[in-house]
């Protein structure tokens, strides 16, 4: 156990080497020339990701197609080196991973920055693989006023070079603080735990278990459970099940689809189910949600 406890923290060391690696030799050779802005203005399609919390994408190499809203519609957009793709909490991008590309994803949780870096032959559906590391703890108050900004503009959707030079800012932000030595070193427990749960709100809309998320994570199930025990307070069912309610929350007060269309897109097959875990964590059906927030609106 030792011994596969010492190779496991070794290739933690070198994934965030090389994610720092691809970083600086980016901003050392590349300028932001273009930032696309995901919205949330029209419905996501099936298995796109959609997060509670702000994504950035950065293509290093090749082109990574994906499709966005925009306007009240879904369209199309090819970025490349030198553009980047800020998705805005609650907005949604669903990638198309039919040709080569090297990217690098930032996602901006609560209380760590995750950082993933995947290099895709074309080869497959989507990545089977992506190198990942992570910032711990509180924003410094440069990278969080940088970040806010992004936020705002996104829904200005602004013209003009200033995107492109906060959206450089933030990369050259979160290098520094990948680079940095953490003062107070976060307990691997707890760094465990985040990142599961950037996972999760990453991926709630697919058929996820907790076998399937401790196999990503090359963790034993009952260990899992311990963690969300340990460090959540809660069990990893029910964080899903909040995760997924929280989503078919905004859906329902901001798109007109059906309640089946809603619980296929938070990651429940069946509708019936749906709406007993709804009433059990909001105290209101579905229907009853969406007619209240109407009422209010």
């Amino acid at each position: 156990m030792a011994g596969r406890h010492r190779h496991s923290v070794a290739t933690h060391a070198q994934a965030h080497d090389a994610i720092v690696n691809e970083l600086d030799g980016f901003l050392r050779a590349s300028q932001i020339r273009r930032v696309h802005f995901a919205e949330g203005s029209a419905a996501p399609p099936m298995f796109a990701y959609v997060t509670n919390f702000p994504r950035l994408s950065i293509p290093l190499k090749g082109c990574h197609k994906m499709e966005v809203a925009h306007s009240g519609r879904s369209e199309v957009i090819r970025p490349f080196r030198r553009d980047a793709v800020f998705v805005p909490d609650n907005a949604w991008n669903s990638p198309d991973w039919s040709s080569p590309v090297h990217v690098l994803t930032f996602l901006f949780g609560t209380r760590q920055i995750g950082v993933s870096l995947v290099r895709h032959n074309g080869k497959t559906q989507v990545p089977v693989s992506a190198l990942k590391t992570s910032i711990h703890g509180a924003y410094d108050g440069v990278t969080h006023a940088l970040l806010s900004a992004l936020v705002l503009f996104a829904t200005e959707n602004p013209k003009g070079r200033l995107p492109a030079l906060l959206t450089e800012s933030l990369l050259h932000s979160c290098l520094r603080l990948l680079k940095a030595p953490q003062n107070h070193p976060c307990r691997k427990a707890t760094r465990t735990y985040e990142s599961i749960c950037l996972y999760v709100q990453e991926n709630f809309q697919r058929a996820i278990t907790r076998a399937i998320v401790a196999q990503h994570f090359g963790l034993a199930p009952n260990h899992v459970s311990r963690l969300f025990r340990q460090e959540g307070l809660t069990g990893f069912n029910d964080y899903l099940n909040l995760v997924r309610v929280n989503r078919a929350k905004f859906m329902l007060q901001n798109y007109g689809m059906t309640l089946k269309e809603i619980a296929a897109k938070c990651g429940y097959s069946d509708i019936g189910y749906f709406c007993r875990v709804f009433k059990k964590i909001s105290q209101v059906t579905p229907t009853q949600y969406r007619s209240d927030e109407a009422a209010k609106a």
